[in-house]
């Protein structure tokens, strides 16, 4: 091995240690994912989710189960049933005294905000609060890290797999993801905050396929020698290899 590809190795590995998308592609969402943010609540008040269907039978979130609130302000995350299209929170006071808030419908991944004082349930606007420089730098760092961490992973995982098929120049794999790997990405961020769970895997999927017929494409420009089908071969091993090594640590780190 050459000299030159030891220091792109070691950075490869350095950026895989970013812990908030050693993925290589974009987290599947929850599509029963509900998250509730707190304000005005007394620490050590006790926030459980009640949800219900069309029966109207309402039952308490049985996946995460209740939060319990250590400071005035703070999110939490719930998870309804495939069914369910309604929900309150019961909330448990300090004291003892137990209160309820107004039910309100639920579909996706919402997103509520609670008010303490008031008792009341609302929908939250998810939105980046662009009168804060801050926020916005921060917005764009994670999004970066995360591309980043998945170009890290994929490029490592197919270097690695080149090397078993006799295709060694990582710069080739380097620039066939730079041409692939990175829009794939920034497409499925975009997709995954509204086409819902079936819906980006069917996203998933074509993109998939997209980039391995792209990655063949540049590998034979590169390989003329090799015949159609081994190239071929490569590219989508390469790639599946990929993807199921980035699913595979996203279990394994959340």
């Amino acid at each position: 091995m050459k000299k030159r590809v030891l220091p792109l190795l070691l950075a490869l590995c350095v950026l895989l240690l970013i812990p908030h998308a050693a993925s290589a592609n974009a987290p599947v969402p929850d599509p029963l994912q509900i998250k509730v943010e707190c304000k005005n609540v007394e620490p050590g008040t006790v926030l459980v989710a009640m949800f219900a269907g069309e029966d109207g039978v309402f039952h308490p979130d049985e996946f995460i189960g209740p939060g319990v609130v250590t400071e005035t302000r703070t999110t939490f995350g719930f998870r309804r049933g495939e069914s369910d299209t309604q929900m309150y929170l019961e909330v448990t006071h300090p004291d003892g005294a137990v209160a309820q808030s107004n039910t309100m419908p639920v579909k996706g991944d919402d997103e509520f905000s609670y008010d303490g004082k008031t008792n009341v349930l609302s929908v939250r606007t998810r939105t980046v609060a662009t009168s804060c420089l801050g926020d916005i730098f921060l917005f764009l760092l994670t999004i970066v890290a995360e591309l980043l961490a998945a170009f890290a992973l994929t490029v490592l995982v197919e270097f690695l797999l080149g090397l078993c098929f006799r295709m060694k120049p990582i710069r080739y794999v380097i620039i066939a993801n730079l041409i692939t790997n990175i829009p794939m990405n920034i497409v499925l961020m975009i997709l995954s905050g509204f086409a819902g769970s079936v819906g980006y895997w069917i996203a998933l999927i074509v993109l998939e396929i997209i980039v391995c017929v792209v990655e063949y494409l540049i590998y034979r420009i590169k390989y003329r020698d090799r015949k159609r089908w081994y190239v071929l071969l490569f590219a989508v091993v390469a790639n599946a290899a990929s993807l199921a090594a980035g699913l595979l640590l996203l279990n394994l780190l959340f």
